[in-house]
């Protein structure tokens, strides 16, 4: 291993980030190609779908830093109207900065300590920063069962700036100068900035579209921002103690770290303390130590790409109201989340208390936009990506990728019946599933089945959410301007019956004869036919609309088309 005695491999020109281009090709881009190009780019791609979500927040906080905001809705215009003169300050922004983007430099490689070393002077494999080594994931990657031993360049810009987003939590190396530091181990802070919260933005057809659509106004959206909300790369270059602490200190105790100033900030916050090693060709390997911690209650005021919950144990721990941010579940899929994306439709917490949930910040500058006649299109796309961690957080666990179309139109003032009849639509979607779910379980508890396996219950749910999400993501974006929210409502409330009775059918006929006679469990008689009867009476509570009146056939097909 050799170290660069001058700079090498500088982000702003040479192609390190993976898109789509208009062919459907994946190819590698710069930083400033990305921009110059974004207007046919189809998208930012990655090993990981949090590689992308990561690259793309660093994109953003050059944009915000080039176009100095946007300030409101006429800034925001003017960069998307005047695009060329936007790519212009881009430029000129990447050349005034363009010494902090060396991945490989002496002095301040970018978001690396150029001097970072254990007291060992040990250097580790790049499965410490790679998201598919052994031992952090079980992850399928393309990087999985290649030689982790070495990557190119490219491939080590990547999985660093990943790995300041989503590294997992636990012990990590203990670096020299870092007054944490105990035993030669640096004890854990949390995992990445983006891994503790559940990411969401907004998707357009070209990475222009998307760019912009997630270039909010912070002023506007109850966010801080302005000119000390400064990335990475404008700051003070990195050591191995966090921002602002001496390299020694009596008691760490007494030393807090600083505080986010606002999204741009959050965009590259610096999690980990990491120097790559390597020759000209390929890196080699990794140091890779704590960073500054941010903690995530109540970021709301800085973090806009997530939606936020009211935490009631975090209230009562900290003595004022605290929401933290909702990660998203694996086993739930995005639709099932709604009324946590369309502002103003979370129900309160409890009496006297604030909203259940909080709309992402940038899912309000959406309907900003839309108010202001700025977002013309009628449908966008919102993406969830995320990951779940196992083991105190010290390990990868699940990857959370997920993409809804949403009418805008459920955005607006005119459309809260839209949005009504749309957070509804789940509501008793899993109200029908949890009815199946105990028509499952008590049927088997008539043939025998022991009172606390969960597995016939778990099996229905799944097979009946699998057919559901496909049925709402067709169902949702027939909410346009114009239909009838009531006639919407029955569509939906008709096709969740269809699907749950169907499976509900085959966990009959597979019931046997046991069940059929049936059996007293837990002091209560239960047959196929008790078990039925309640689960049709139930169904009737819960999808009341879809045992009105069927349309007739010319309406059916006219129904199928609209939700096609």
């Amino acid at each position: 291993m050799t170290e660069p005695t001058e700079p090498r491999f500088n982000l702003v020109d040479e192609p390190w980030l993976p898109v789509i281009d208009a062919g459907g090709r994946q190819t590698e881009v710069s930083v400033r190609d990305a921009f110059r190009r974004s207007g046919e780019l189809r998208r930012l791609v990655g090993d990981l779908p949090t590689q992308a979500f990561a690259h793309l927040r660093l994109l953003l906080a050059v944009l915000h830093r080039a176009v100095e905001g946007p300030a409101d809705a006429d800034h925001w215009a003017e960069v998307r109207d005047g695009w060329d003169a936007t790519l212009a300050r881009v430029d000129a922004y990447l050349d005034a900065v363009h010494d902090r983007f060396w991945l490989r430099h002496p002095t301040h490689p970018f978001l690396q300590v150029p001097d970072l070393r254990t007291a060992k002077d040990e250097v580790f494999g790049l499965s410490r920063i790679v998201c598919d080594g052994p031992g952090t994931s079980t992850f399928m990657t393309t990087r999985l069962g290649d030689n982790l031993e070495t990557a190119s360049w490219p491939e080590a810009a990547r999985w660093l700036v990943h790995a300041h987003a989503f590294d997992v939590s636990g012990i990590h190396s203990g670096a020299v100068d870092d007054p944490r530091v105990s035993s030669g181990k640096g004890f854990g802070i949390g995992t990445g900035w983006a891994g503790q919260i559940g990411g969401v933005h907004l998707h357009g057809a070209t990475l222009r579209e998307t760019l912009l659509l997630n270039l909010i106004a912070p002023d506007e959206v109850g966010l801080l921002g302005g000119e000390d909300d400064l990335p990475a790369w404008e700051r003070a270059p990195l050591g191995a103690a966090p921002e602002g602490w001496p390299a020694e200190v009596a008691d760490v105790k007494s030393l807090t770290y600083r505080q986010p100033t606002g999204p741009v900030d959050l965009y590259t916050w610096p999690t980990r303390r990491i120097r790559l090693f390597g020759d000209d060709e390929r890196c080699t390997g990794v140091v890779n130590a704590q960073g500054d911690r941010a903690t995530p209650h109540n970021r709301f005021d800085v973090e806009p790409m997530t939606s936020w919950r009211y935490s009631p144990v975090q209230t009562k721990a900290r003595g004022a109201h605290t929401y933290m941010p909702a990660k998203h579940d694996p086993e739930r899929a995005f639709w099932r989340g709604l009324s946590a994306l369309i502002p103003g439709m979370s129900e309160p917490a409890g009496a006297g208390l604030p909203s259940r949930r909080r709309s992402p910040a940038v899912i309000e500058w959406a309907v900003y936009l839309r108010r202001h006649g700025l977002l013309g299109a009628e449908q966008i796309d919102v993406q969830a990506v995320g990951i779940e961690y196992g083991s105190n957080e010290s390990v990868y666990a699940e990857l959370v990728a997920d993409t809804l179309t949403l009418p805008t139109a459920l955005l607006t003032e005119d459309g809260r019946p839209l949005a009504d009849v749309a957070v509804l639509a789940v509501d008793c979607a899993e109200k029908a599933v949890f009815a199946l779910g105990s028509l499952a379980q008590n049927v088997a508890l008539a043939a025998g089945g022991a009172s606390d396996d969960d597995g016939p219950r778990d099996r229905a749910s799944a097979e009946a959410y699998d057919a559901l999400d496909r049925e709402f993501r067709r169902w949702v974006t027939s909410l346009r301007p114009g239909v009838e929210p009531a006639e919407r409502r029955a569509v939906w409330q008709r096709a969740a019956l269809g699907v749950v009775q169907t499976i509900a059918r085959d966990v009959i006929a597979a019931a046997g004869p046991a069940a059929l006679v049936g059996r007293t469990s837990g002091g209560q008689f239960r047959d196929v036919g008790i078990a039925e009867r309640w689960f049709r009476k139930k169904l009737r509570e819960v999808l009341p609309h879809a045992f009105e009146q069927a349309p007739t056939t010319a309406e059916q097909a006219t129904t199928t088309e609209e939700v096609a």
